[in-house]
């Protein structure tokens, strides 16, 4: 595997042999590790699952919470963990997340900022993702939103297979109704992406929408985007505090599973998404 960056575009490329190969990626987000209430045993099944699958992980934004800082009028007394409650908050925070992501640090190979992340380099300029991306040896580090291409490659001299995938954390709040289900029209039509993945409200969904193009000899083909959103590790109950955690659910919990598929005479790469 080898990684390129050109901007904020990011080409993970696979090398892949044969007329059946597979390689497995798992996508999360929302992680809010340094939460009292993230759910730590079920990020650690998942994460030991993706490894079984020989899966390389991409995490997005809000891998910290990091709301106990200084001048975050988001803070509340009781909502950190004992072991945050100190003068250096944000040095023990990226300690403990580099050293429970340790274990996973020859398969995670992306991570990018989310809001949380954004709002502690812009109070205290301090690079929280960078910094954790640079203990645990992670290759690429994308910004708030971006574009990872995966390229597979057959030296035998079968060509390139390309899936490209755009990324943004996310804008605005969620819906009661919707899930944020409604941006995947608005994406559809900005970016040409196979596969669009977005954070942030903490709902989990995996929308299909079906496009056409002509393909290089001009006749007219029928291809799937998919339009992908990850969960969040965050169980957060209602303490009833304020307005706007009255109008949601429960969050859903968990990431997404893409599964690339290069089968057939033809070596046809097919994408897979498993939530």
């Amino acid at each position: 595997m080898e990684i390129k960056k050109l901007g904020n575009i990011h080409e993970i490329k696979f090398e892949y042999s044969g007329s059946d190969w597979e390689q497995w990626i798992f996508l999360l987000s929302d992680i809010h590790y340094d939460s009292k209430d993230c759910d730590r045993e079920m990020l650690k099944r998942d994460l030991d699952y993706a490894q079984s699958l020989g899966a390389k992980i991409l995490i997005g934004g809000d891998l910290a919470d990091c709301m106990g800082g200084k001048y975050d009028p988001r803070t509340h007394k009781g909502d950190l963990r004992p072991e945050y409650e100190v003068a250096n908050y944000f040095d023990v925070v990226e300690y403990e997340a580099v050293k429970f992501l340790k274990k996973y640090s020859d398969d995670i190979i992306y991570m990018g900022r989310g809001n949380h992340e954004e709002n502690v380099l812009q109070r205290h300029e301090v690079d929280l993702t960078n910094r954790i991306a640079r203990g645990i040896k992670c290759p690429a580090v994308g910004d708030y939103s971006g574009w990872i291409r995966f390229s597979f490659y057959n030296p035998s001299g079968q060509g390139k297979r390309h899936a490209n995938l755009y990324r943004n954390h996310g804008n605005g709040g969620s819906s009661p109704v919707t899930r944020d289900v409604i941006s995947t029209a608005r994406n559809a039509a900005i970016y040409d992406a196979d596969i669009v993945w977005t954070e942030h409200t903490h709902t989990q969904w995996d929308v299909p929408l079906r496009r056409e193009k002509t393909d290089k000899l001009g006749s007219m083909v029928y291809y799937s985007q998919r339009h992908v959103k990850t969960g969040t590790y965050n169980d957060k109950p209602k303490r009833g505090r304020n307005q706007w955690d009255s109008k949601f659910g429960p969050p859903n919990k968990g990431g997404v599973l893409l599964r690339f598929n290069v089968e057939g005479r033809r070596q046809k790469l097919r994408t897979r998404v498993m939530i």
